[in-house]
């Protein structure tokens, strides 16, 4: 089957490192920084690679990706970023099929992450108090494609969950601590648990609160990205670092308060006499 764009579907117009994300619709789109539109109904019937000229400029056309997807989404609520989602992601052990309840919607930037990882068959239910953060989250997931695994609900995620039996609950909420008795209850046994937030105090709080609760491998971290500017006999880090954006929190649901699990492998002796 040929590869070709669809009416209804998405593209990606790269152009000298920027990229725009359009919706194959027939309608014309102004690009930022530009001239001119671009008349969408001469994407349709085209395939990715192909190039096409804007207001003097060449484009290429390429079908969006999951990190497009986030890195073009409408921003109101500052986002998780991907170095910080792309982790979450992994730490909480999600894959296609999985059930996730996410406690504040922001923009939707995580949202997309997870959505993307559980998809086909999985779904990430979102709480927000706000209705504002679900609808602008709405709409970045309906352009995303995404809508079919997505569950919204507007209430609180400290005391409203309904959820049970999930695969791994996140926040990202001034006060994760006072949500954990609806983390324990939501989870399933094995379940996983990270918590977003800007400061170590919180930090302090959620990890002292997740021992208290009897939760098993916590684990606190920061992730920090480092790019390097690569020029033939002068390649170097960059001036500039993307350093602290917010601290991590993970842990894992033993499926009872009783539970006493290792915190970790611990370190084996050996005798070098054996």
């Amino acid at each position: 089957m040929d590869d070709i764009f669809l009416e209804g579907q998405k593209a990606l117009i790269v152009s000298e490192g920027r990229t725009f994300m359009v919706d194959l619709d027939g309608s014309v789109t102004r690009l930022q920084g530009a001239r001119g539109g671009i008349d969408t109904s001469r994407i349709i019937g085209s395939r990715p690679g192909e190039k096409m000229a804007v207001g003097g400029k060449e484009f290429i056309i390429l079908r969006p990706d999951a990190r497009d997807l986030v890195q073009n989404i409408r921003r109101g609520a500052q986002i998780i970023i991907p170095k910080d989602g792309a982790h979450i992601v992994y730490g909480l052990g999600i894959c296609s099929g999985s059930k996730v309840v996410e406690g504040g919607a922001g923009s939707g930037g995580l949202t997309l992450l997870l959505l993307n990882a559980v998809a086909p068959g999985g779904t990430v239910t979102t709480y927000d108090i706000r209705q504002d953060h679900l609808d602008l989250t709405a709409g970045n997931v309906s352009r995303a494609g995404l809508s079919d695994e997505w569950v919204i609900r507007l209430g609180d995620v400290s005391k409203d969950v309904e959820e049970k039996d999930q695969d791994a609950f996140v926040l990202d909420v001034p006060e994760p601590e006072r949500c954990l008795d609806q983390v324990m209850k939501a989870l399933r046994p094995g379940g996983r648990f990270c918590a977003y937030v800007p400061t170590t105090n919180q930090m302090e709080r959620v990890v002292l609160s997740l021992e208290d609760k009897g939760f098993a491998f916590i684990e606190p971290m920061e992730i920090m990205l480092r790019p390097y500017s690569v020029k033939e006999g002068a390649t170097r880090p960059v001036n500039e670092m993307l350093s602290h954006t917010g601290f991590m929190v993970f842990a894992r649901w033993p499926g009872s308060s009783q539970a006493v699990l290792d915190q970790g492998p611990q370190p084996r002796i050996f005798d070098m006499r054996e």
